[in-house]
């Protein structure tokens, strides 16, 4: 009995070991290659709330402003093909990365939550001293559009989702935030993070956005990298996952939004799908919805003649 009891100890202070010290012992790179490296010629890096942000800035700034917000994976650079064509169109464009994402910082004690999202949107629109904007939102960019034309409805002049990750969107329960959120199971999720988010798996998880994944050249994907090769990349990662509880908005909330809003959707998107976009649109009271046949996820990549006529028309429409 003794030697049961031994046993079991030395296997319960062998768990507790492996469970909330070895993490600690297992070095993590921080270094990367500083994001000033990757940053585009019209790019620049301006303070939000004390993050270092990248933004992609064109046109006017006394021209009417549209703001750019991406989704997961997403940076400034999958607006590449759009935001000459609406810049010229007589607009004033802003891209940015979020924080946690793309060339902008990734801080670990930053609330990465959709809603504090929205109000960082808010906070950029000031240091650029925008009042009022069109926002647009791809994928989880959508549905931090959301919360911004729910917490800042005064500030939104049109909205324009993009496949947005909005109803019938999942997520994880809201007990993993807190799990995540723990030290020792946040460093795990770093080690397992970096091993598991390879050069290659990035690669084919991007190709999976497109409804064709050849579409994806190497030049495409080399901008989609630039973001896993900066300083603790994977910390922005792990904090949307640590943050997300109430990312999730119902119905209800949705319908509350009143702004004129344009739905554009992939026909072929795996990732949030056409049935998706259609409940979308018959919730916002005041919308419309294009659709593109033969295009994933990613339409202003894939479709951006078409996208771009579509956007700059919703944007000139009385």
């Amino acid at each position: 009995m003794r030697r049961r009891t031994r046993v079991l100890l030395i296997a319960i202070l062998v768990l507790l070991f492996v469970a909330f010290i070895l993490p600690f012992l297992i070095p993590l790179d921080s270094s990367g290659t500083d994001p000033r490296v990757f940053a585009d010629v019209a790019g620049r890096f301006i303070d939000v709330d004390g993050v270092s942000t990248y933004i992609v800035e064109k046109g006017d700034p006394a021209a009417p402003a549209v703001i750019f917000l991406h989704g997961l994976y997403g940076s400034t650079w999958v607006w590449r093909n759009n935001l000459d064509a609406i810049a010229e169109a007589g607009y004033h464009v802003i891209a940015f990365d979020r924080p946690g994402a793309g060339l902008s910082a990734k801080p670990a004690d930053f609330n990465y939550a959709h809603a504090n999202n929205a109000d960082f949107t808010a906070h950029l629109m000031d240091a650029l001293n925008i009042d009022t904007a069109v926002i647009v939102g791809h994928s989880a960019g959508g549905n931090v559009l959301a919360h911004f034309a729910l917490r800042h409805p005064d500030r939104v002049a049109r909205l324009i989702i993009v496949d947005g990750a909005i109803l019938g969107a999942s997520g994880p329960p809201p007990f993993v935030g807190g799990i995540v959120g723990f030290p020792p199971i946040t460093r795990w999720a770093r080690i397992g993070t970096r091993l598991g988010l390879t050069e290659a798996s990035v690669r084919s998880t991007v190709a999976s956005f497109h409804a064709d994944p050849a579409f994806l050249t190497d030049i495409d994907f080399a901008g989609y990298w630039r973001a896993f090769q900066t300083p603790d990349w994977d910390m922005g990662l792990i904090g949307l996952t640590r943050d997300s509880a109430g990312n999730k908005l119902s119905e209800a909330q949705v319908a509350e939004i009143e702004a004129r809003t344009l739905l554009l959707w992939g026909e072929a998107d795996q990732w949030t799908s056409l049935d998706n976009g259609r409940l979308l649109a018959l919730t916002l009271v005041n919308s419309e919805i294009i659709t593109y046949p033969n295009t994933g996820h990613q339409p202003m990549e894939e479709a951006a003649a078409d996208f771009n006529e579509d956007v700059i028309a919703f944007l000139n429409a009385n």
